[in-house]
């Protein structure tokens, strides 16, 4: 048996999610697909990340075991030949046999992308903000989050009974022209985390919330505390990080 790691990136706005899920177009459906086609043999793969339907991925990694002679770059061409456009696996390695994309994982990284003006083109890919936003006392809300802490109240209550501190070790938020850029990486994220982190920001930087309110938000544990979850189109997958 050999394991085979993947990095791949993809558009995620016409995909219902990384997820494989039963009569749903999913990214790990088409990638089993494209590799099932290749060795005449089902496969799992598993994603470092299980991303939701809309959201985008520069960084994702992928890993499956299997029993081939193919080496690595045969997979990696002919993978990528069968994939659709909106999915593009641009490595592929031979690693140990205890690689596993997501147990393996020790930190990731996302990058939320809002944008101050509207777009026809940059829709799928950033959140249009209509509103002005503060990006200074956004950035003193972030510093709020940074480290280990409950983030309870950054995730649906629906969630419960499910581990909810994270350990959170950078969170920037910058303005480049138009585009506000807020990049976060933690050990891991809950659902929706991301997105209920930013949807608090951007509350801040309209002035719903002052800086200080975020410590108020951790300290209640409830959803109804933070902010909105803003939607996916913004979000993207960046990098994840493993040990050497």
């Amino acid at each position: 048996m050999r394991n085979f790691k993947l990095t791949l990136e993809y558009d995620g706005t016409d995909f219902h999610g990384w997820q494989r899920q039963l009569g749903m177009r999913t990214v790990q459906g088409v990638l089993e697909e494209a590799v099932a086609g290749i060795l005449g043999k089902e496969v799992q793969v598993n994603g470092a990340g299980r991303t939701d339907a809309g959201v985008h991925a520069l960084g994702q990694v992928a890993n499956f075991v299997v029993d081939t002679r193919i080496t690595s770059e045969q997979i990696g061409r002919a993978v990528g030949a069968k994939l659709p456009e909106d999915v593009q696996v641009y490595g592929v390695e031979e690693v140990n046999m205890d690689f596993h994309a997501r147990f393996s994982a020790r930190m990731r990284r996302y990058v939320y992308y809002l944008r101050t003006e509207p777009t026809a083109i940059w829709r799928r890919f950033a959140y249009v903000v209509t509103m002005p936003l503060d990006v200074e006392t956004m950035k003193r809300a972030a510093g709020y989050l940074i480290g280990e802490k409950d983030f309870k109240s950054f995730t649906p209550s629906r969630t419960d009974g499910v581990p909810t501190r994270c350990n959170m070790v950078a969170i920037e938020v910058e303005q480049h022209d138009e585009i506000i850029s807020i990049d976060i990486k933690a050990d891991h994220f809950l659902h929706n985390m991301v997105r209920v982190v930013v949807g608090t920001l951007i509350e801040v930087g309209r002035g719903r919330f002052q800086p200080e309110h975020v410590e108020e938000i951790l300290r209640k544990k409830d959803r109804a505390a933070a902010g909105p979850t803003i939607p996916p189109n913004g979000l993207f997958l960046m990098e994840v990080i493993y040990d050497e």
